[in-house]
């Protein structure tokens, strides 16, 4: 076969990427390889860049394209939709339309005009200065179609549809970064760019014509280039199967209501930038939910989805009568997962904008129970919003499902799977109401009265300092005991500022310094030594890395206080101390002195808030002393501090 260019390739055709194509999703490697390839390339010779698959529109179908309608029947342009090659062709497209705004306007391209090149890949204009039609684009419903025109082509918007998704994002930054190369270049060099770009990559390209073809080899076909996820292949599978209702009259309607939950989807998955949700993690747990979950499925959702669930069989000729795929059972699961991703959104993004979720005490609860982690209940909390629970019963569900990750995980160490099938289970039976929220609630509670055990948490203490890993200051739960603990004190105190943000104190790589030690863990300033001279080297080890004499900085101040006395830890003169830090290192700045009663005295506060604040019971005194492994300390001496 023949290869063809660009100039070839949009020769009189139009081209639709079809609504179930995935969005753009090259990434930032992909583009350096692909203007890698072009500037390597010798101006004499051609690259071979891969294979190009165009579907005819049906006359049917372009009919309705109100303003693409002209061109077709009119000027003579062939409509076809893109079924393999998409990325390539959009990222030539966006490079075309860079090349066009990074030369002069007066400016010509191999003896082209820009606006003869506009006219031949991104917008046809008609003479009589009214109908206009995009060369290369999206089908209409797609919400890619009018970012593309906008902001990447550059053209005025009369639908005013704008909408922005994890689509439209990569659009923008394969345009932003190859303005970014072109910039450096002259102009005679963007001509050689735009020549070899139309003339010398070259294609193989196949036109197919069976619908039915389409969507069976469409999930292969992708797999040559970057691998379709798992909710681009779902949504692919759904429509072909809405195409084997010939004879229902709802057909039509289906495949319209698949593309407007995926709409919504790629919408909520990333409506915040700055933080864009896994699809993947969306559709699993929304499986886990909808679907009656059993160890025995295993969790390989999207092999339960595609093989199992949604396939052609079981709509043109079932096994068993129970395997028979509706119109209504389809209709139902695509609308479900439109109305769970929003609440999914709020769930993971409570602070952001958006209307109808107003209980800030539903806002923090999410918050801290996302900062501990989610862990198994997330289907559980899904299923709480779809099925429309009250917000108050919500928030119980939620206090729960915190205390349950903290004093079992944090604490006790369980097996990270502890509790996850009836968990699981239970999401599936509070949808179907086959469960309310307050038996819900109960069995976590019963859970955490079943498998606390304040002789675990000791046991993984006495591992930390046995092993010489830094006992309470590398116990993972650290970080969000005393954040928990600060945010109390906070609240306690009446203080409207919250000095102290778990941004100052997520881990990274080598962070040791968000959790001062009080007493250092190198003593040599005369300070301590004139109050803990009376300590053998393991006793100073313990009382270091024991509880109470750890806290929270609302900055990186460690770096500054390294091993200073308690004194200029407080206040070191220059503006740097306890004194003026979060709400944790104002009470220990209150202290005159430091000693090692002080540890065990704070220590003691410490357990006693985690007691209160998760109800539970860690032991009588005696146990918490030795505990916080400063049983050596006499106890009698402890108000001494």
């Amino acid at each position: 076969m023949k290869l063809q260019s660009l100039n070839d390739i949009f020769e009189r055709r139009i081209l639709r990427i079809p609504d179930y194509q995935r969005g753009y999703a090259w990434s930032r490697q992909q583009l350096v390889d692909f203007w890698e390839d072009i500037i390597q390339l010798d101006p004499t010779r051609v690259h071979y860049t891969g294979v190009i698959t165009l579907e005819p529109v049906k006359a049917k179908l372009w009919q309705k394209w109100e303003q693409d309608e002209w061109i077709i029947d009119g000027v003579g342009f062939k409509p076809f939709y893109v079924v393999d090659g998409q990325q390539r062709l959009t990222t030539s497209m966006i490079l075309i339309q860079a090349i066009i705004e990074s030369v002069d306007s007066k400016i010509q391209l191999n003896y082209q005009s820009l606006e003869s090149i506009r006219k031949q890949y991104i917008l046809f204009k008609a003479d009589d200065g009214q109908r206009e039609s995009f060369i290369f684009g999206y089908e209409k419903d797609n919400p890619s179609d009018e970012y593309l025109k906008t902001t990447i082509f550059g053209e005025h918007s009369h639908s005013n549809l704008h909408q922005e998704t994890l689509y439209t994002q990569n659009l923008l930054a394969a345009k932003e970064y190859f303005k970014e190369q072109l910039a450096q270049l002259e102009p005679d060099d963007i001509a050689l760019i735009f020549k070899k770009l139309t003339q010398k990559l070259k294609f193989n390209l196949y036109e197919i014509d069976e619908e039915i073809d389409v969507f069976v080899t469409f999930e292969t076909m992708n797999n040559r280039g970057k691998p379709l996820t798992s909710l681009e292949l779902l949504k692919n599978r759904l429509i072909y199967l809405s195409t084997l209702f010939h004879d229902h009259e709802g057909h039509d309607v289906l495949r319209n209501k698949v593309n407007s939950a995926w709409k919504t989807m790629y919408e909520y998955l990333g409506k915040n930038p700055d933080a864009p949700l896994n699809e993947d993690l969306f559709l699993r747990n929304h499986w886990t939910m909808y679907f009656k979950y059993s160890r025995n499925k295993g969790d390989d959702y999207i092999n339960y989805l595609l093989n199992d669930k949604f396939t052609a069989k079981n709509v043109t000729h079932p096994k068993k009568s129970d395997d028979q795929i509706t119109v209504a059972e389809i209709s139902d699961y695509v609308t479900s997962l439109q109305e769970s991703i929003r609440h999914w959104f709020y769930i993971h993004n409570p602070y952001f904008s958006l209307t109808d979720y107003k209980d800030e005490q539903n806002k923090l609860l999410l918050d801290r129970l996302q900062r501990l982690s989610f862990r198994a209940f997330r289907p559980l909390i899904l299923a709480a919003f779809v099925s429309k629970q009250p917000v108050d019963d919500i928030n119980r569900l939620l206090i729960a499902a915190e205390r349950y990750n903290f004093t079992l995980f944090s604490l006790c160490h369980r097996r990270s799977n502890t509790g996850d099938s009836e968990f699981f289970s239970m999401a599936r039976d509070l949808v179907t109401k086959s469960i309310n929220i307050d038996s819900v609630i109960s069995i976590i509670n019963n859970w955490v009265n079943s498998y606390y055990d304040p002789q675990r948490f000791m046991s993984y203490v006495v591992e930390k300092y046995e092993l010489s890993l830094g006992g309470f200051f590398k116990w993972d739960g650290l970080r969000y005991f005393l954040y928990e603990h600060d945010q109390w004190l906070t609240k306690r105190g009446k203080q409207s500022a919250i000095k102290l943000g778990w941004s100052d104190l997520k881990a990274t790589k080598k962070d040791n310094i968000t959790i001062e030690h009080i007493f250092p863990q190198t003593p040599d300033c005369e300070y301590w030594k004139t109050r803990f001279s009376h300590l053998d080297k393991e006793q100073t080890i313990l009382i270091a890395n024991s509880l109470g004499n750890l806290v929270p900085l609302s900055r990186a101040k460690n770096s500054s206080l390294q091993n200073d006395g308690f004194d200029d830890k407080k206040n070191n003169g220059n503006g740097i101390g306890y004194y003026n830090g979060s709400v944790s290192e104002n009470e220990i700045a209150q202290h005159d002195e430091w000693l090692p009663e002080s540890v065990l005295s704070r220590g003691l506060e410490l357990f006693n808030f985690m007691e209160d604040r998760w109800q539970i019971t860690l032991g009588d005194e005696q146990f918490k002393t030795k505990l916080l492994h400063l049983d050596f300390l006499d106890n009698t001496s402890i108000d001494k501090s």
